[in-house]
């Protein structure tokens, strides 16, 4: 099992930096591992992954969304993924992100990327950078 505990800030509103974190569809820019993120419904995500010891498509439920504060999910099947984000407006450009992950793949031992703390730590300055760069006007 592992858990990371992070706490970042991001050069954006605090209402872009939610955006990002529920536009599932940058996942795979960012998270070392994810192929794709798809909502079923807007509660029910597929994620397409290619995890060692993680299943091929993992099911999670959004269990709580603040819009512009708090997004948490959990998984619902063999692998045991638990997230929350929460969002602290520094100023009207600047935001805090509190990022917990719990992970605990109890797949078949498969190919695919190890996750570990520093993969989910330099996932998340990804995340950061992808946020900052939207956010710069064109040249």
């Amino acid at each position: 099992m592992m858990q990371v505990d992070e706490t970042f800030e991001v050069a954006a509103a605090r209402d872009e930096v939610f955006r990002a974190w529920t536009d599932f569809g940058l996942y795979p820019l960012f998270m070392t591992g994810v192929e794709s993120v798809y909502a079923e419904t807007q509660e029910r995500l597929r994620w397409q992954l290619a995890l060692a010891g993680a299943p091929r498509t993992l099911y999670v439920v959004i269990t709580e969304m603040v819009p512009g504060e708090r997004l948490a999910w959990m998984s619902v099947d063999a692998t045991t993924m638990v997230t929350d984000i929460r969002l602290e407006e520094i100023d009207a450009h600047r935001t805090r992100v509190h990022f917990r992950i719990v992970w605990s793949p109890r797949g078949e031992q498969g190919e695919g990327t190890e996750l570990d703390e520093l993969t989910v730590r330099c996932d998340l300055q990804r995340f950061r950078a992808l946020v900052e760069e939207a956010l710069e006007p064109a040249a």
